[in-house]
């Protein structure tokens, strides 16, 4: 069962630490009810952090106590991934279930023109918050959020109305929670189940943590600010699940963590082991931290082999929330262990960040890859003269095959070793998608 207020304060004693206080002076309400026919759904998306960096996952300075606590609770699955390493179709995969290729944002912005077009497309897609307004819940968009206003996603309520990145939404975590303490005060009044996406501009750029904290790192090294972030961006998730256990619908509540990418390419992140990160195909990029908790339903336990994606979130939430997903969807349940274990690849894809063609998802492609067991392949696409990057990275073949178990940062391409192998997942990647 969900541990209480008293429970997880005692946890975090156990590290040296006091709970994560609640933000801009506020306290928390009496405790209410929420509806106990369905369960509340809370989907926390961590934005630009690598899945090594949390103290849970070992890292050597980054402390994420709130975090920690949440995967003692939690099934975690430590292959996680994103489909494609780029915050605005990422988190339009997350709030339609499908791949980029399909709800076509493959990138965040157009090459020419307005976002209009774009967002069309989008209204055309299944959207997880408008399929739930069918079972009655009420929904809050906080936080990182490219497709035109909130409404257009399905939200009932949210904080993006305008704007590049989520424009007014950005303000939580940085400026404080109260706008989710409200909504959330809401939904028990009028006694509906609710459903949050926390999506904060967190830890990503500008690094701009609290002195109190970077002080705490002031030995860490030159990424220090991004170390203080992800624990900034760690106590913005306390003061929200601690608001839940105050309330008293922690237990009926399913709460979802992911990334929705890795850490930016260049600057002192190039230092680190491993290439790529964000924008790219690389593990850099594209693994994800997945943590799933219900209390009841789901076990906790660590996951260090099962491969999930994040077309996965979408038939979770919808499956858990009464509802099936469309026919389009092509995730599994991440509660349905048998499906995930049945399942031997996932896929992904890669797009130039500025997309040429709307209606045409392959003239930006950059690569498509394929992971099967421990062995991964990536097929670099062509150069087109029309983008703004494309092809691989200078020095890299065109073809890429990696033993992640062996080379988990992909410093040794063995394709011209394994040519059988390439072959073999060449075709699980065409039989996926074949843009021509």
């Amino acid at each position: 069962m969900a541990q209480g207020p008293m429970k997880r304060r005692e946890f975090l004693k156990t590290l040296g630490l006091a709970t994560a206080g609640m933000a801009m002076g506020q306290t928390a309400h009496s405790a209410g009810g929420s509806s106990e026919d369905l369960p509340n759904v809370l989907l926390i998306i961590s934005d630009d952090q690598a899945w090594t960096d949390y103290s849970f996952m070992g890292h050597e300075h980054i402390r994420s106590p709130n975090l920690d606590h949440l995967a003692s609770q939690s099934r975690v699955y430590t292959r996680g991934y994103v489909t494609t390493a780029l915050c605005c179709p990422s988190l339009a995969t997350l709030t339609t279930g499908l791949y980029p290729h399909q709800h076509h944002i493959t990138g965040n912005d157009p090459v020419k023109g307005p976002r209009d077009p774009l967002n069309k497309k989008f209204a055309e897609c299944p959207r997880v918050p408008l399929m739930l307004q069918e079972q009655d819940y009420l929904s809050f968009q906080s936080g990182k959020w490219w497709m035109d206003s909130y409404e257009l996603g399905g939200f009932t309520h949210g904080m993006t109305t305008h704007g590049r990145h989520g424009g007014p939404g950005l303000k939580i975590g940085r400026e404080g929670m109260q706008p989710l303490y409200d909504f959330v005060d809401m939904t028990q009044e009028r006694e509906q189940p609710f459903f949050i996406w926390y999506a904060p501009f967190l830890p990503h750029r500008p690094h701009n943590p609290p002195q109190r904290l970077l002080k705490k790192y002031k030995d860490a090294g030159p990424r220090k600010k991004y170390f203080a972030m992800c624990e900034w961006f760690d106590e913005t998730c306390g003061q929200l699940l601690d608001y839940l256990d105050e309330k008293g619908v922690a237990d009926n509540t399913l709460v979802l963590y992911l990334e929705d990418n890795g850490w930016p390419i260049g600057g002192d992140w190039s230092k680190q082991p491993g290439k790529g990160g964000k924008g790219s195909p690389y593990e850099r990029g594209v693994r994800s931290i997945y943590m799933i908790r219900w209390p009841g339903h789901v076990e906790p336990s660590m996951d260090r082999e099962t491969l999930v994606s994040n077309i996965d979130i979408a038939p979770t939430v919808l499956r858990a929330c009464g509802l099936e997903p469309t026919p389009e969807m092509p995730g599994l349940d991440l509660m349905n262990r048998r499906a995930l274990a049945e399942r031997d690849t996932i896929f992904l894809e890669n797009f130039a960040h500025d997309m040429a063609d709307i209606d045409d998802p392959a003239k930006s492609l950059r690569s498509r890859s394929c992971i099967h067991g421990d062995w991964k392949l990536i097929l670099w696409e062509k150069e087109q003269p029309d983008l703004r990057t494309s092809g691989p990275p200078k020095g890299e073949a065109d073809v890429e095959l990696y033993n992640l178990a062996k080379d988990p940062f992909e410093d040794h391409n063995l394709a011209e070793k394994h040519p059988d192998r390439v072959r073999e997942l060449t075709k699980r990647i065409n039989a996926w998608w074949s843009p021509r």
